[in-house]
């Protein structure tokens, strides 16, 4: 594939294809020698035009042995005898496998392509699952109970002291397995120099139950494991390490995971405790809680994002703001979850080349400008001028305006509040279809739009949902949508969107920053139902985005409303409130383009 890219803007400079590096704070000192977001040459070509694959079993602390696949660097079918770093991922999604590919060149990250530069690379199954000895709770999040916790930790410093590895250890891997990196990073691995978290949450509940509104979860009554069937059906792929006693090995790994939990069960609150494990699991299995931790490693972070995801998309922002600001970097992307093969074929921006650049950077010691440059690279729906691809040295934009759009009652966004106080009728109608990392834009709910944009209008940022209402029920789930509506009347319906159970309405300060956005504490304590008759504030942050939308084109803001626990055609009466001290609004991170 030819790759390339329409140029990147900064809020301070453009780069084009003829001036690379101009927007870094440092220049290459060669002509030959291009590092810059999706190009990269002359600092670490390909050598090797092969690998050898071996697998074998790994004890980490407590004695569980984890099934580990390497991949090694040949030359004309000869090994490497040169130390080299290592790039593993955790994974509890099969070692061996992705979707019939092979994991190794399949599952997002695509690491196999580092192998000709230089890395050995590697896949884990985490303890508990595949082939893997031990238990697992939780699936996907099973590195975060305790006897876990440590898995990565035991595993880089393993590599680390093999005769093969050059003693820098890097990870890779998107959502679980991004948070599987998160995980390492809170136990400091000393020789862990470099993490690549794609779609990985900061906090673990806001992703799960995003705006409060928790999943449904399978509770375990006593003697029975929920999930047992997904535990036996991944038990049947798993795939056995190299040797002679591999089969009689997988058998008895499989035989530990009878006593997987794969579900916690219930844990609707923040402070919620586990009926299947009995922890405050949202505590345990969130990254922020380790921050204390987290901030002390001088490990670099590339902490990645797509724009057209849900849930997920919150995480790598506030890692990005969270932690040390000199080894950290961000990189946003079109397309949906992990779907980094997309954004490759539509905008010539290669995640391979941006893992290669930084693990060079951090794992090979190559001066190749990666941590000059901007720290913030991310991709802009629409840009007006063409470059779509722009980089900042901050999140958010320093240029960003914050303009409120009112709600009125003629179903219009307008910058002037309304004066006199008004109420519209909405309905409770069925939520919006719901799946890991996406959100369906519902046929029912209020619509509210603008008249027909005069010119351009970049919204890059956190838009922040300012909502006023009445019910004569305890309570509704809000899911607020904002569409880009055409001259011809279609709408574009990227995952532009924020979340809240109206229970969930009281704020409070956060325990790690937050960027200024309202914060919400998800406790027990401080859930509190509506009151009839009795107005109610719901103020909440829909997810992250840029997004430009077009002259003549109109912005829309849907609202719908969800009944909880109660059937479709719910009777009851719910309004939303404009004008005068309650008048909702949105806030938007307007960016200024051409001077206007």
């Amino acid at each position: 594939m030819k790759r390339s890219l329409k140029g990147l803007l900064s809020a301070t400079c453009l780069i084009s294809m003829a001036t690379i590096g101009a927007c870094s704070h440092v220049t290459p000192p060669d002509e030959n020698l291009i590092s810059a977001p999706g190009q990269y040459s002359g600092y670490s070509e390909p050598v090797y035009d092969g690998y050898e694959r071996s697998s074998f079993y790994v004890p980490v602390r407590d004695g569980t042995r984890l099934a580990v696949d390497l991949f090694r660097p040949t030359q004309d079918g000869e090994l490497s005898n040169e130390p080299l770093p290592v790039v593993w991922m955790h994974s509890p999604y099969n070692r061996r496998s992705f979707r019939g590919a092979p994991a190794v060149e399949a599952y997002p990250g695509y690491a196999i392509e580092l192998v000709p530069h230089g890395y050995n690379v590697a896949i884990v199954d985490f303890r508990g699952v595949f082939a893997s000895f031990g238990r697992n709770i939780g699936y996907n999040r099973g590195e975060w109970v305790e006897a876990a916790r440590w898995d990565a930790y035991d595993i880089t410093e393993w590599f680390a002291d093999q005769s093969y590895s050059n003693g820098n250890i890097g990870m890779w891997g998107c959502s679980a397995t991004g948070g599987s990196q998160m995980q390492a990073l809170t136990t400091r691995p000393p020789s862990l120099r470099a993490i690549i978290p794609m779609s990985a949450e900061l906090d673990a509940y806001a992703f799960a139950a995003n705006g409060g509104i928790a999943r449904e979860r399978p509770i375990a009554p006593p003697g029975t494991n929920p999930g047992r069937d997904m535990v036996a059906r991944r038990d049947a792929m798993a795939v056995p390490v190299n040797g002679p006693d591999a089969t009689a090995l997988l058998n008895e790994a499989i035989a530990e995971h009878a006593g997987n939990i794969d579900s916690v069960g219930q844990v609707p609150f923040r402070d919620s405790i586990s009926q299947a494990t009995g922890l405050e699991w949202w505590s345990v299995s969130s990254p922020h809680t380790y921050l204390d931790d987290m901030r002390q490693t001088e490990t670099g972070v590339l902490s990645v994002a797509n724009w057209d995801e849900a849930g997920t998309r919150h995480g790598p922002f506030f890692t990005f703001n969270n932690l040390d600001p000199d080894n950290t970097k961000l990189l946003v992307g079109p397309a949906t979850h992990c779907d980094w093969s997309t954004v490759e074929a539509e905008t010539g921006l290669d995640l391979v080349v941006e893992e290669l650049r930084f693990f060079d950077y951090w794992l090979k010691g190559i001066e190749n400008n990666v941590m000059e440059e901007p720290a913030v690279t991310y991709y802009t729906y629409n840009a007006a001028d063409g470059s779509e691809w722009r980089q900042s040295d901050v999140w958010p934009l320093e240029t960003e305006v914050r303009t409120s759009l009112h709600l009125s009652p003629n179903e219009t966004l307008m910058r002037d509040q309304p004066e006199a106080e008004n109420a519209i009728q909405g309905i409770f109608s069925a939520p919006p279809g719901s799946e890991t990392v996406s959100l369906s834009v519902p046929d029912e709910g209020l619509v509210f739009q603008t008249e027909p944009l005069e010119s351009d209008t970049e919204v890059t940022g956190h838009p922040v949902v300012n909502l006023w209402i009445e019910s004569d029920q305890p309570d509704t789930d809000v899911t607020a949508f904002l569409l880009d509506v055409a001259p011809d009347g279609t709408t574009q319906t990227f995952q532009m969107l924020g979340r809240l159970r109206a229970s969930h309405r009281a704020t409070t300060e956060p325990p790690y920053n937050h960027l200024g956005l309202p914060w919400h504490s998800f406790t027990s304590d401080d859930a509190a139902p509506l009151t009839p008759g009795v107005p109610a504030e719901l103020r909440f942050d829909m997810l992250p985005m840029s997004y430009t939308f077009q002259r003549g084109h109109r912005i829309r803001l849907l609202l719908n409303f969800a009944a909880i626990g109660r059937a479709q055609d719910t009777e009851g009466q719910i309004r939303v409130l404009t004008g005068g001290e309650t008048s909702s609004h949105i806030e938007l991170p307007i960016i200024s383009i051409n001077g206007d």
